[in-house]
């Protein structure tokens, strides 16, 4: 189950427990290594830890769900544009009459594709074991002013949120009789009718919580108490190291002839 208007998913798992900034700095040097490193090879391994990882979490059919509908799409057209239009291609791969497919561009299409499903992977990932409440948390404790916290937690939860008002305000149009399914033109019809609520009820949610804050007293200049303390052990630290380096060390290979 999702936690709240977030994609977190409930679990117990190694990575659940983990130090918000250890599950940060394993998403982002994932991330980064995976478009410095140079080969299929190197970037398969990688997806291939991600994978792991999900597994571990126990969050591999959420992934599969959502990665397929965004990876699928973009992997054909990768596909087709690089291995039909690439200006380096030069080996055919085969040929349908005049249409020829060459091998550079499907090698191109091939590492590309792979960067951005470790992107995907490892965005996922972090977003279903950790709260957007923690992250801004575990960032206040180290020093994060209280209005940037809240920030990283809006723009965390803020498609999410978007989304759950969307599918309310989609229900409630078809009680009124709207039909939103169908053909192409019958959806672009319903498109203006949705959108125009759903902007109206983003606006008067931000007011509602800005007042709401104010009413908190969330602009006071005094010292803020943290809810609790996140455990974080040393192996966890020197991990967070061993992850941000590895980036620097990375382009420093890759600029070395890293191949």
């Amino acid at each position: 189950m999702a936690g709240g208007l977030s994609l977190y998913a409930e679990g117990k798992s190694l990575l659940h427990r983990a130090h918000p900034l250890t599950k940060g700095a394993l998403t982002l040097s994932a991330i980064a290594i995976a478009f410095i490193a140079p080969s299929i090879g190197w970037v398969l391994g990688i997806g291939v830890i991600l994978l792991v990882l999900v597994t571990a979490a126990g969050v591999l059919r959420r992934l599969l769900a959502v990665a397929a509908a965004i990876l699928l799409p973009i992997t054909l057209l990768l596909l087709a544009v690089q291995g039909f239009a690439n200006a380096n291609n030069r080996t055919v791969a085969f040929a349908l009459g005049p249409i020829v497919y060459y091998r550079e561009g499907l090698a191109i299409a091939a590492l590309a594709a792979l960067r951005i499903a470790c992107l995907v992977c490892a965005t996922f990932l972090f977003s279903f074991t950790t709260r957007p409440a923690d992250i801004s948390e575990a960032l206040m404790q180290r020093g994060l002013s209280t209005r940037m916290g809240y920030v990283v937690q809006s723009a965390l939860q803020i498609i999410p949120q978007t989304l759950d008002m969307a599918g309310r305000i989609q229900d409630a149009q078809r009680a009124r009789g709207l039909e939103t399914e169908g053909s192409l033109p019958r959806r672009a019809r319903a498109y203006l009718p949705l959108m125009l609520p759903l902007v109206l009820s983003s606006l008067v949610a931000t007011q509602e919580r800005a007042m709401a804050l104010e009413v908190r007293g969330f602009g006071l200049p005094v010292k803020r108490v943290a809810r609790f303390e996140f455990a974080d052990s040393p192996l966890q630290r020197v991990l967070r190291w061993v992850l941000i380096g590895a980036v620097p060390a990375a382009i420093a290979a890759r600029l070395a002839g890293w191949r």
